[in-house]
């Protein structure tokens, strides 16, 4: 081989080198801007950017395939988020372990597979990372509280986890005096 041929395989292996770190830059930017808090919680539990790319990619490509849709306001269940919100001061372990499960069901009535918390969660991810935010924040309250560690403010931001999750699916309620909103 003549240097002019090293040389031109030296710099096409450059170019093809920095057209490859860019793309990966490019795709590392697009999932951080579409998974947010998703894309840090991925890598940490992956250990390795590569792996949680992948698997975030694979994410979305699933959620594209869900026949997920928005539900219509339905009364029975306006009325049972009232009844969950109203109880609060009252109970507010019971109020949000209710809560919890009226999330489920809101959830899986949109679509959305009923296996199991994590890959309802990764689903919900891949199209609205704020939702799935406070569903791991919910949820992790509910966990919280089943070990005894919540206190009351632990509760507290429970529920409004779960009302804005709520409100984002169904829309705000409007709930008697016994179900006013809890602040």
């Amino acid at each position: 081989m003549n240097a002019v041929t090293i040389a031109i395989a030296l710099v096409v292996g450059i170019v093809i080198g920095v057209d490859l770190a860019c793309l990966f830059q490019r795709r590392s930017r697009r999932l951080r801007k579409r998974f947010g808090p998703e894309y840090s919680l991925a890598v940490v539990e992956t250990g390795d950017r590569w792996r949680a790319e992948s698997a975030l990619e694979h994410r979305a490509k699933r959620a594209k395939n869900l026949h997920v849709h928005t539900l219509t306001p339905a009364e029975h269940l306006l009325e049972a988020w009232c009844e969950v919100q109203g109880r609060f001061v009252d109970d507010p372990n019971g109020s949000l372990v209710e809560a919890d499960r009226l999330i489920a069901s809101v959830m899986s009535a949109e679509g959305y597979p009923v296996a199991d918390f994590e890959q309802r969660a990764a689903d919900i991810s891949a199209d609205h990372m704020e939702v799935a935010e406070n569903y791991r924040g919910g949820h992790r309250i509910v966990l919280k509280d089943s070990q005894g560690r919540a206190d009351t403010e632990d509760l507290r931001q429970g529920i409004i986890h779960y009302r804005t999750l709520f409100e984002d699916s169904l829309g705000e309620p409007e709930c008697t005096q016994t179900g006013r909103t809890v602040q």
